[in-house]
C-alpha cells in the first residue's frame, strides 16, 4: 500500500501523516475503560488498514481548502472522539477551566486541526506502511504494528494501539519509534499555555487564529 509523507513522523520534524494519526490516534486515551474487550487482532489490523485507506483516499482526491478540511474533521469523527482528545491534550489545565472557556477550547482546537490538514494536504506522497503483525494488549486493547517505509530515509516502526472499551473500535494511540503522539500534542498545548504566562482565554484565542502546526 503506498500512502504519503517525506519528513520523519516525529512531531518535531512533522508529516501530515503524523498529525493526521496523532489527532487520531488520541481518541480514547482520556476515556474511561468500558465493556469488555472482544477485539481480536485480526480485527484490529483490518481496522488500521482501514483507517490508513481513508487517509489516503483523502490526499489522493487532491480537496484541499475549507472543503478538505470538512473531510478530514469528518473522518475524525468517525474514528476518534474529538472532545475526547482536545480534553486530554489540555492534561490537568481542563481542570482550572470554566465551562465556557471549555467550549470555546473544543471549537478552537477544531479550527486548529483543520487549519494543520489545510497546511500538510498534498504536501507528501511516497510513503508505504506495510502492517507486520499485532499484540494483545490485554486490557489495554490490541497493539498493531507496522513499518513506514520511505524512498530516502531510514525506515520507521509505528504501532498502533486499538481499543473497543468505549463501545466502538478506535485507535487510542499512535506510537512513532517509541513516541506517543497523544502525549506529545499535550506537551505542545502545555507549553503554548506555560508561554502566555498560563492565561488560559490567551491560548483559546491564539489556537482559535493560528495557521495550524
Amino acid at each position: 500500500m503506498t500512502y504519503f509523507g517525506k519528513n520523519s513522523p516525529v512531531m518535531g520534524r512533522r508529516s501530515f501523516m503524523a498529525m493526521s494519526v496523532s489527532v487520531i490516534g488520541g481518541g480514547l486515551v482520556a476515556l474511561k475503560a468500558g465493556a469488555a474487550r472482544a477485539l481480536g487482532t485480526s480485527d484490529a489490523e483490518a481496522f488500521v488498514t482501514e483507517v490508513l485507506g481513508e487517509l489516503r483516499t483523502l490526499v489522493q482526491n487532491g480537496r484541499g481548502g475549507a472543503d478538505g478540511a470538512a473531510e478530514f474533521l469528518k473522518l475524525l469523527e468517525q474514528k476518534a472522539s474529538i472532545d475526547a482528545v482536545g480534553k486530554f491534550a489540555m492534561g490537568r489545565t481542563w481542570n482550572a477551566m470554566s465551562d465556557s472557556q471549555k467550549a470555546a477550547y473544543q471549537q478552537a482546537f477544531r479550527i486548529y486541526i483543520s487549519n494543520t490538514y489545510q497546511n500538510r494536504f498534498g504536501e507528501y506522497a511516497g510513503e508505504d506502511i506495510v502492517v507486520t503483525g499485532s499484540t494483545d494488549a490485554g486490557s489495554k486493547g490490541v497493539l498493531v504494528k507496522s513499518t513506514l517505509k520511505r524512498p530516502s530515509a531510514e525506515d520507521v516502526d509505528l504501532e498502533w494501539l486499538v481499543s473497543d472499551r468505549g463501545g466502538a473500535v478506535k485507535l487510542s494511540d499512535v506510537i512513532f519509534e517509541g513516541v506517543s503522539l497523544a502525549i506529545t500534542l499535550r506537551e505542545t498545548f502545555g507549553g503554548m499555555v506555560e508561554s502566555r504566562n498560563g492565561d488560559i482565554d490567551k491560548f483559546i484565542a491564539d489556537l482559535g487564529t493560528s495557521k495550524g502546526a
